[in-house]
């Protein structure tokens, strides 16, 4: 009967917040879905600002990223995960991509080019739980959130 009467009170309230708060989760990125997701494991593909696919692998003591199959960064960890990496992603991981003029041109959305005019720079923060779960993935190229997952 209280608890009746408690919930009757916080409905009249406008600005107090719902009793249970929904959980941040789920992928967030315009131009970018999650294919794959394992332990220490993401495959994640992009349209922009390239088109192509990046795979991150933290297994067996070796951290490594690829996009397109170039390794573009990696690191033994013997003792410790790097959470915050920073790479450059190199002309020959974009050099197959036609150019907007030879994909037909005005079918480019926002006027961008699907072959960067220099060199992009990348990183992942990756946040853990305490069994080396990944809790949080987030990628930037160009200083500009490309992709966010929270778990």
């Amino acid at each position: 009967m209280v608890h009746q009467a408690a919930r009757a009170i916080s409905l009249s309230n406008p600005f107090e917040p719902p009793i249970e708060l929904q959980s941040e989760k789920g992928v967030f990125g315009d131009h970018a879905i999650r294919a794959t997701g394992r332990f220490l494991y993401r495959v994640i593909q992009f349209q922009r600002p390239f088109t192509g696919t990046l795979v991150y692998s933290g297994w067996w003591f070796r951290q490594k990223i690829e996009i397109n199959g170039v390794v573009v960064w990696w690191k033994v960890s013997w003792l410790n995960i790097s959470p915050d990496v920073l790479f450059t992603i190199p002309p020959e991981v974009y050099a197959n991509q036609a150019s907007p003029n030879q994909a037909g041109g005005d079918d480019v959305p926002h006027g961008t080019d699907l072959v960067p005019s220099q060199p992009i720079q990348g990183r992942i923060e990756i946040q853990f739980t305490r069994g080396l779960r990944i809790r949080r993935f987030r990628v930037w190229f160009d200083q500009q959130i490309a992709y966010d997952e929270i778990a």
